[in-house]
């Protein structure tokens, strides 16, 4: 298989691999595939259990929360439905969908796709669909709103008694099965569905792409000497179009949101009637003075280390662009391969706060309601995933003196 590293640019041709064996860049040694394993029958399993759970995990008691004999249940749809009860609309969508709408969306799409429709639609209808498909992947965060779930009990268990209904256990099996769906996902065999990846006779191996005029499909990794590529159609680059100046305007939308987000409460605590607001830093020392120092060590490094330092590092990279490659640029590839995964972890603490609103719902002798930082540390959060996600990597290897074609 002849491909492009999509972080250093270069062109390979990657002989047959088996079980347990990937293949590594032998330049910035960036993970480039695995074994080309029919999974097909797994994944479906995987996911035709996964979508039971979440659709069970719907309907029955999601979290019961007790205090002085007044019990609160939620469902999990409640998370976001009380919400927008409090106007925080744009809040309880995201989570709706997030949490919900896309992995179920999801879940439907990859029954099929691992059925062998790609290979009875249309050659246009199936490249759409296996596009959407993928794109949808980095915007579901169900793993992260289970560990705000957890995060969100530490937070209340001194408080009252909990207890975990029907609906969290099969939520818990969900994400499970949800993982290990992906987990076995092969996109380049979904792909050579639709078209086996073709060779380019005139490229020259252990040479880089640029250097050879070939552009690497973002989309599917199909080397192509046109403008859109012969498998999935998609525009292609040299780079991607003004690369640095999105990452930059994403970057600085998203520090734009982190000040506000770290000034004004997340949430605001009524208990007997006294009302206290409660930002990121101030929910970090009630949990380090409750002793729940792995909690708070866990939010502070999700909700405040997290993204400023991803924000510095995309500066850094953003910089780097002007200056030559040298010894240390495989290293920068490896930080921002880093940064790149870990951009929704920072999500967190609104979760935290979405159950919390949810849940401690006892009238003035006690309640959560969301706050405007909420607002403005998820957009934060969102801001920085499209900078990374603009970032080109491969700009890192080149000569600032190349002239890059569109």
């Amino acid at each position: 298989m002849q491909t492009a590293c999509p972080n250093c640019d270069l062109i390979i041709d990657i002989p047959r691999i088996v079980a347990k064996q990937m293949a590594v860049c032998p330049h910035c040694h960036s993970k480039l595939c695995a074994a080309n394993i029919n999974y097909d029958s797994r994944i479906v399993a995987l996911s035709i259990s996964a979508l039971l759970m979440l659709l069970s995990s719907m309907f029955y008691p999601f979290i019961s929360f007790s205090s002085n004999g007044i019990t609160q249940t939620i469902t999990l749809p409640d998370a976001a439905r009380i919400l927008f009860n409090y106007d925080s609309d744009l809040l309880g969508l995201f989570i709706d969908i997030s949490i919900i709408g896309l992995p179920l969306l999801l879940l439907l799409i990859l029954i099929p796709l691992h059925l062998g429709v790609l290979n009875v639609l249309p050659h246009t209808t199936a490249r759409r669909l296996l596009k959407f498909t993928l794109a949808l992947e980095p915007w579901i965060m169900s793993e992260i709103f289970l560990i705000g779930v957890l995060v969100s009990m530490v937070k209340i268990m001194s408080l009252a008694d909990i207890s975990f209904g029907v609906s969290f256990w099969a939520y818990v099996a969900f994400v499970i099965l949800y993982i290990g769906a992906l987990a076995h996902l092969n996109r380049a065999r979904l792909w050579d569905q639709i078209q086996p990846q073709a060779k380019i006779a005139t490229a020259k191996l252990s040479y880089r792409a640029i250097d050879n005029d070939i552009r690497a499909c973002h989309v599917c990794h199909q080397l192509s000497e046109g403008e859109y590529c012969s498998r999935c159609n998609s525009k292609t680059h040299v780079r991607n179009p003004h690369s640095v100046q999105k990452a930059a305007a994403w970057l600085l939308t998203s520090v734009a949101c982190y000040i506000p987000a770290n000034l004004f409460p997340i949430m605001y605590t009524t208990s007997l009637g006294d009302e206290s607001p409660s930002t990121l830093i101030g929910g970090v020392v009630v949990l380090w003075q409750a002793g729940s120092y792995p909690i708070a060590v866990i939010i502070f490094l999700a909700s405040v280390v997290v993204p400023l330092a991803k924000a510095l590092i995309l500066s850094f990279l953003c910089f780097l662009v002007s200056k030559p490659a040298n010894p240390q640029t495989k290293g920068y590839t490896k930080v921002y391969q880093l940064t790149e995964f870990i951009g929704k972890w920072s999500m967190i603490d609104v979760f935290v706060v979405a159950i919390l609103v949810a849940l401690v719902q006892l009238g003035n002798l006690m309640s959560v309601t969301p706050g405007i930082g909420t607002v403005f540390f998820t957009i934060m959060v969102i801001c920085q995933m499209l900078a990374a996600h603009a970032f080109d990597p491969r700009l890192l290897w080149d000569s600032p003196s190349n002239d890059h074609k569109p």
